[in-house]
């Protein structure tokens, strides 16, 4: 058993800077990298207000996106769709999505990835009318 949180680990300094991700904050929690984790990844990413994570898919796995604190909307191909405190998303495999902080406040959102035990394994592929 390893206890982690975003007070004793270290933010991600690489993504606020990455196309797609600015200005956003990440603790990558459980992974291979981080426990030796091999099918599930988890972290926990805060978007400041305005912010937004660009569409994209991780052909590899499934993901679920709960919303700690905070709301915003849930992007896809479609129109988007409101997600308040407390609610998941699933996202099937290979599904376009991304995350909109359209609030005036920090929303903190946590990420579970099945079936990859790393970020990199989960693929990431930026939607083609965005790249």
């Amino acid at each position: 058993m390893e206890k982690r949180s975003t007070q004793t680990v270290a933010e991600d300094p690489t993504v606020a800077g990455r196309p797609g991700w600015e200005g956003l904050h990440v603790w990558w929690l459980v992974g291979n990298r981080e426990t030796g984790a091999r099918t599930i990844v988890f972290n926990v990413t805060e978007f400041p207000a305005g912010k937004v994570h660009e569409i994209h898919r991780h052909p590899n796995c499934e993901e679920a996106l709960y919303i700690l604190r905070g709301s915003g909307l849930h992007l896809s191909e479609s129109e988007p769709v409101r997600q308040n405190e407390g609610e998941v998303v699933f996202i099937e495999q290979g599904e376009w999505h991304g995350f909109m902080n359209d609030s005036d406040a920090l929303t903190t959102v946590i990420a579970v990835f099945g079936g990859v035990g790393s970020y990199e394994e989960a693929g990431y592929e930026v939607h083609p009318t965005l790249s």
